[in-house]
């Protein structure tokens, strides 16, 4: 996709803040190939499984003594990842990973979704990176992965090697060019989500589907047809791109729940809450387990009926 988008895109409608950072921890040569079977749950559960964790590109993990900012090197390339976890520190625990807009930091989805609260009220790990600075447009939808999704896959292994995380919980969202990150591994890490939740992603004409890997239920955002941006050369059309994403996923399918919130390029105010009911009550191989009346009454579960306008 041969286009330049500027950098401020998405600041308008939200408060920027800074983020900081601390060393990472290096992984001894044993820690560094970490199979299925390693995770929290496969030895006691028989169900669907998840893909194998991936070897550590890098042979090193963020480090996990402290909640907060860390760096770590993936793919040789320095890294930076906040992190948060219960108090507790339980073993057994969903992960949910945050992926940030266009222009901002993974500081500023802390901030947006009080995040670090969510870690503790809803028991959960959520691990949220900052992009490289040098990538134009924040996460790798555009070019095939590389660097993002190596990333990726390294903190699903550190995530799980640490903390004994219930890789079967593991699911993903994040806002416009994170929610077009977040369907990009929807895509084409669909073996390792139990479930997805885009604020203003989606495919065509940004980026092309193709059918998961594994199946598993989307609770999808869009802002109605003002849910747009243009500048720097290029105009996306969020109602078409998640449209697109919905048809295609319930065409292959995939339970859909669609939620047109109409209030343009934005996370909802109601965002938060679609997170504590939806995100980590999912179970990776399984049907969804969430009735519609427990989400905002703008959503419903999708039947495939709507055209995306050109």
């Amino acid at each position: 996709m041969s286009i330049r988008i500027l950098t401020s895109w998405l600041l308008a409608p939200l408060t920027l803040a800074l983020s900081s950072g601390c060393t990472g921890k290096p992984v001894g040569p044993d820690d560094s190939a970490i199979g299925a079977d390693d995770s929290a749950d496969t030895a006691v559960d028989d169900g669907p499984q998840p893909a194998a964790l991936a070897a550590l590109s890098d042979g090193e993990c963020p480090d996990f003594t402290e909640m907060g900012s860390s760096k770590f090197s993936s793919n040789g390339q320095e890294r930076q990842v906040i992190t948060y976890w219960p108090a507790s520190r339980a073993e057994n625990l969903p992960v949910v990973f945050v992926w940030h807009p266009l222009g901002g930091t993974a500081r500023n989805m802390v901030t947006w979704l009080d995040l670090e609260n969510y870690a503790e009220d809803q028991g959960v790990i959520v691990v949220v990176p900052n992009s490289l600075d040098s990538n134009q447009f924040e996460w790798d939808f555009w070019n095939g992965g590389t660097d993002d999704v190596t990333m990726y896959d390294d903190l699903r292994a550190c995530v799980s090697q640490e903390f004994n995380a219930n890789m079967k919980k593991v699911s993903a969202t994040g806002m416009s060019a994170g929610a077009l990150w977040t369907t990009w591994l929807a895509i084409h890490r669909g073996d390792t989500l139990s479930t997805i939740l885009p604020f203003s992603g989606g495919t065509e004409p940004v980026q092309d589907y193709s059918t998961p890997a594994s199946n598993f239920p989307a609770l999808i955002n869009y802002g109605g047809d003002t849910d747009s941006f243009s500048g720097g050369g290029v105009s996306v059309n969020f109602e078409q791109t998640t449209i697109n994403f919905s048809n295609e996923l319930y065409a292959d399918g995939h339970e859909v729940i669609l939620c047109n919130h109409n209030l343009g390029h934005t996370i909802p105010p109601e965002g938060r809450d679609m997170m504590d009911a939806w995100l980590t009550t999912q179970t990776y191989g399984l049907p969804n387990t969430v009735d519609v009346s427990a989400l905002p009454d703008y959503c419903a579960t999708y039947d495939g009926s709507l055209t995306a306008s050109p």
